[in-house]
């Protein structure tokens, strides 16, 4: 009440030109909305709630903010593997989840079976719950520790201190900074990278972009050193399997599949600009001769394009459904305004698609080609889009060229991606 009255005193002295019961319900919302951010901020970075047990085995904990198999994406399985990865080399590792989520190991369990690979990760590691920071995690002083997330990264570096451990491991999948507006959320994402760590970057090209910016382990003149880069694991198809879809793929009714997140949090996929793009490129011909146009990686309904055609959304599709998909089509479109390459354009081309994705910084067009022929790296704006999608429908009906750019120059299983040298590395940070 006392809020209240404060509010109405002030919309008296300010002489707002709204109504009174109005103007006290739009001050509510501001005042509930600045407590939110502010506590979801505080949470997100409050330690863990650890207590030092020399009498503990000593293990690897894998900060994950939450396990959630509704959006499993390609980050998350570079983490669950690398889990298994580092139990294969004798390590006792332990799934540690940060953040408030539903803590169901029995549906963990039956989810990931249809990750090949991962089946039995959930019986191989252990996991604590850290969600509320009711339960206290006991930690061994020889426990040493890997962020996956901006945020985990505070809560690595904290209990790092706190046993008094080398610098821990960083996963670093992206620049998180580019995930939000500049603010408060850039800032401290760009503050984790000032802790002392050991950086495992997921591609060279985001890598070198942290070496050029001279950011993190690369600030003051440290080098590679303190670094190391991994692919994530694509799709691969078989010679047979893939021939045969192309060859079949050759006449008829062509598709495009573009992956359309229009959600605020992705806004990084430049929904609008590849939209738009799109659009200018079937108002002018480009798509006269009888094509399908589908979305995935949004549960957002259908949405109308030029002349009559419909973007027909597909939703998030399961990663059997998705592989299948991959080879029902003939053209991509996929941004993503990072220097990460983005996984999703891979997966595209080694299924023979020609792919429209979007270059940034240090991603070229030439650094795009050298990873596959099928990849064209389009300026990230509405003429750029709409000049890839000409020259990649151009190329739709080579199926010489669509078949040598499936070859894509990366790691296309996980065990190559966490190769010998990436865990002997490693093994040396945890030691």
């Amino acid at each position: 009440m006392q809020l209240i009255d404060k509010l109405i005193r002030r919309s008296v002295r300010s002489r707002t030109t709204l109504p009174l019961k109005e103007y006290v319900g739009k001050k509510l919302r501001e005042v509930y909305y600045n407590a939110e951010v502010l506590y979801r901020i505080e949470s997100k970075i409050e330690p863990l709630n650890i207590r030092l047990d020399n009498g503990s085995p000593q293990r690897i904990n894998l900060l994950l903010p939450e396990i959630n198999f509704d959006s499993f994406y390609g980050g998350y399985m570079a983490k669950l593997h690398l889990a298994r990865k580092l139990v294969e080399v004798g390590y006792r590792v332990r799934l540690v989840v940060v953040d408030p989520c539903a803590h169901t190991p029995k549906k963990w369990r039956g989810a990931v079976r249809y990750y090949p690979g991962l089946e039995s990760i959930f019986d191989r590691v252990e996991v604590a719950y850290q969600g509320d920071r009711q339960q206290t995690l006991e930690v061994s002083p020889s426990d040493r520790f890997i962020a996956t997330t901006w945020w985990t990264a505070y809560l690595a570096h904290n209990a790092t201190d706190l046993v008094k451990g080398p610098p821990f491991v960083y996963l670093i999948q992206e620049y998180e900074p580019f995930t939000f507006p500049m603010g408060s959320y850039y800032a401290m994402a760009e503050q984790s990278y000032s802790f002392p760590h050991h950086a495992l970057f997921s591609s060279a090209l985001l890598q070198e972009f942290f070496r050029r910016k001279g950011i993190g382990v690369y600030d003051e003149g440290r080098g590679d050193e303190h670094a190391d880069y991994f692919e994530n694991a694509i799709v691969s198809f078989g010679p047979d399997e893939l021939d045969g879809t192309l060859h079949a793929r050759g006449g008829g009714e062509k598709r495009l599949l573009f992956y359309a997140r229009p959600e605020a949090h992705a806004t990084r996929n430049m929904f609008e600009v590849a939209f738009l793009g799109l659009s200018r490129a079937i108002k002018n011909g480009v798509f006269e001769d009888h094509w399908e146009f589908h979305g995935i990686g949004s549960r957002h309904g259908d949405i109308d394009l030029p002349k009559g055609n419909t973007l027909t959304m597909l939703g998030k599709l399961s990663l059997s459904d998705y592989r299948r998909a991959l080879l029902q089509y003939d053209l991509g479109l996929s941004l993503m305004y990072t220097p990460h390459p983005s996984l999703l354009p891979l997966d595209m081309a080694a299924a023979g698609m020609v792919v429209v994705t979007n270059t940034c910084l240090n991603k070229t067009t030439e650094r795009l080609q050298e990873l596959s022929g099928n990849l064209i790296g389009a300026d990230p704006c509405i003429d750029g889009v709409h000049e890839g999608l000409c020259k990649a429908r151009e190329l739709a009906d080579d199926l010489p060229h669509r078949r040598a750019g499936s070859r894509v120059n990366w790691a296309d299983n996980w065990n190559d991606t966490f190769h010998d040298g990436i865990m002997s590395s490693l093994e040396s940070r945890l030691a």
